[in-house]
């Protein structure tokens, strides 16, 4: 109907691509992080693949699931967008 547009979808292939950035961006700073950022930052991006994946599951399960689909578009883009301030925070 009207209005779906505005209706964040979840893009998995978007958000792995996202995730695979971040996560060279932070190889690449590695040497220059303190090792415990880099623990914090490699853990948040491995909950973030978690959600990823369960998302997709969920979404595989139920493909029309409007609700789904912006809970888990709104939930793994504000993990990103965290990410994306700490890696940048850091200096990566």
């Amino acid at each position: 109907g009207p209005g779906t547009a505005e209706l964040a979808s979840f893009d998995a292939e978007q958000v792995e691509s996202e995730i695979a950035e971040l996560q060279a961006a932070l190889e690449k700073g590695r040497g220059k992080l303190d090792p415990k950022t880099v623990a914090v930052l490699e853990k948040n991006l491995t909950l973030i693949r978690q959600a990823t994946e369960d998302a997709k599951r969920a979404l595989a399960a139920d493909p029309a699931n409007q609700d789904l689909q912006q809970y888990f578009a709104s939930t793994v883009h504000r993990k990103l967008d965290l990410m994306r301030r700490a890696t940048s925070m850091a200096g990566v």
